[in-house]
């Protein structure tokens, strides 16, 4: 599969679908070859009753009838063509419901390959994206190409086979008028080009004001309570305002010059169609053109006029859809992290393991190194603790022992085994990282503990007793089953800590990393959750990043990170007796 998403993969996509394909196509086909003959049945009475210019039409009813009324020659005709046209309206209902199911396909295997592609993108790029344009790009540039890719289905083989038909049977009436009409249908085509190339770029405009509204909208959301907190409702939905006033703005010139341009594209057919309206009756009087074939020409340069719009339409359609494809390819273009192979399993079969950190050196992007040759181990059913100031890489190293970040220098080895040579979804199905911001979904207490996992309702309050929060979930009016509001906003800071850690528990790692899990609680009830945790930790491999002393001590070995390096190390009484640990719980 290529990297990017082009016309040619559009294409390919189609082709695929092979059944609903050809059921579009040959219904198309029929429904085309059943409207052909429609514009010429009835002008044809006109010479051969009306002029009396006696024909095969007439003698083929007179023949099967055996009468030669007026009426029953129109009666017949008409029912000919009600019959034609009502077969035609029949198959050109069942070109279309194939047509949206292959839509509708195309649409799906492009938010499927959009988001299997975001599953994977490395969490560096995750950081500087935005849900609001992502958003935008998944549902309004996706609905553009699976669009324009049912217009090519619906429109091309068919327009093209009815003007082709329609070509034909001009040529046979009148071949010089005929090719007057078709010379002009490049112009048709190319002017139409030129309208496109216009009204995508304005397309493009008006997708970038969404998208940027949708991210401003979508962070406003989030963060409303400290909008409100900080007093500033005004001034950002205001903001907002403005945002919304430029898409107006982008939206109405985009929306007045693509009505433009269809209404000129109409209103050059148009033209051009009384003008051979008027060639056609000069036709009459100069050539041998009868009157009924004269008005059959005009009723089939008439029918022209559908088959040239939709192509004309398709033309411009694909020049908005570039764009679209443009944002689209923009996500598809993320880094992913790597893909490590899964040779060996350090975890299986044991109820925890080491995990080691040697010479690890890092830098976010481009940016100076932020880390400088690490080095540090926890053995297995070791607690250690990494303590620091603020900024001094902690939550850095945390975040490397999982893979988030894989862009360093040195190695990370868990039982011996290199990270490489494990795989990351094996180790991020062991390794439980919790981090000191505790993330929730607006959903149910059961849906944020057990994350879409089948676990028993005993399983999940045995969790929220090791957490202390059991009985607090018991009280709720419906459980395990009320909803926490976005990012748990209806539960304190210390109860979302407690549900973070019920749900680590749940998931039963077989190494555990706290990152500041227990911040947001006080002194008592964290050494009483930290005693509570006692049975679920021991013999456990557990990394403790913490400021605090009560968390310190449980620590069996100690490194102090000062400047994305290692200062020290060593047991608490040691650091104690060098003066790096401070009463204060902080360090020095």
């Amino acid at each position: 599969m290529t990297r990017y998403y082009t016309f040619k993969t559009l294409y390919k996509q189609i082709k695929t679908q092979k059944s609903d394909f050809w059921r579009t196509s040959l219904y198309g086909i029929m429904a085309t070859l059943l409207l052909l003959p429609t514009p010429m049945l009835m002008p044809l009475l006109i010479d051969e009753v009306l002029l009396d210019h006696p024909g095969k039409m007439v003698e083929l009813i007179s023949t099967f009838f055996g009468s030669h009324e007026i009426w029953l020659y129109i009666s017949t005709l008409l029912v000919i063509v009600v019959v034609l046209r009502s077969l035609a309206f029949f198959f050109n209902n069942k070109k279309t419901f194939y047509a949206t199911k292959i839509t509708q396909k195309i649409s799906y295997l492009l938010r499927h390959r959009i988001l299997h592609h975001l599953e994977h993108v490395s969490l560096s790029e995750y950081e500087t994206l935005k849900p609001g344009g992502i958003a935008s790009k998944t549902v309004q540039d996706v609905e553009s190409v699976s669009g324009f890719s049912g217009q090519v289905v619906t429109t091309l083989l068919s327009a093209s086979l009815m003007l082709i038909g329609i070509a034909s049977v001009m040529l046979w009436m009148n071949w010089v008028l005929a090719l007057l009409v078709f010379m002009l249908n490049p112009l048709f085509l190319g002017f139409s080009r030129l309208l496109g190339r216009k009204t995508g770029e304005l397309l493009r405009r008006q997708h970038e004001a969404y998208e940027v509204y949708h991210e401003l909208l979508n962070e406003t959301l989030e963060l409303f309570i400290q909008v409100r907190a900080s007093n500033q409702e005004r001034s950002f939905f205001g903001i907002l305002q403005g945002r919304a006033k430029e898409i107006e703005s982008a939206s109405l010139d985009y929306g007045y010059k693509a009505s433009v341009a269809h209404s000129s594209s109409t209103f050059l057919t148009n033209t051009v169609v009384d003008i051979f309206r008027a060639l056609g009756i000069t036709a009459v009087v100069y050539s041998d053109l009868t009157v009924g074939m004269m008005i059959a020409f005009l009723f089939y340069l008439a029918t022209l006029v559908a088959p040239i719009q939709q192509l004309m339409g398709l033309v411009i359609s694909y020049q908005s859809t570039k764009p679209a494809l443009e944002r689209i390819n923009a996500l598809l273009a993320l880094s992913k992290e790597p893909h490590y192979p899964h040779v060996t399993d350090p975890f299986e079969s044991s109820k925890t393991t080491s995990i080691e950190l040697k010479e690890i050196s890092f830098a976010y992007g481009n940016g100076k190194e932020v880390l400088h040759n690490i080095s540090l181990k926890a053995s297995v059913g070791q607690k250690i603790a990494l303590i620091g100031q603020s900024g001094s890489g902690k939550t850095t190293i945390a975040q490397i022992m999982v893979g988030f970040y894989p862009s360093h220098t040195g190695e990370i080895l868990y039982g011996d085994c290199p990270i490489e040579q494990i795989g990351l979804p094996v180790v991020r199905e062991n390794v439980a990282l919790m981090l000191q911001q505790a993330l929730f979904f607006n959903d149910t207490i059961r849906m944020n503990l057990t994350l879409y996992k089948e676990k028993s309702d005993a399983k999940i309050y045995e969790a929220l007793k090791a957490a202390q929060l059991e009985n607090f979930v018991r009280h709720l009016e419906d459980g395990v089953d009320t909803r926490i509001g976005k990012d748990g906003i209806r539960l304190s800071g210390g109860q979302r800590q407690r549900l973070a850690i019920a749900r680590l528990i749940l998931s039963n790692p077989k190494i555990v990393i706290f990152d500041e899990a227990t911040s947001a609680l006080d002194n008592a009830t964290e050494f009483q959750l930290y005693e509570t945790l006692a049975p679920f930790l021991e013999g456990r491999t557990t990394i403790i990043i913490a400021h605090r002393t009560t968390t310190i001590k449980q620590a069996d070995y100690i490194y102090l990170i000062e400047g994305g390096k290692v200062k020290a190390e060593g047991s608490y009484d040691e650091l104690q007796k060098e003066g790096l640990i401070k009463e204060d719980f902080d360090v020095t």
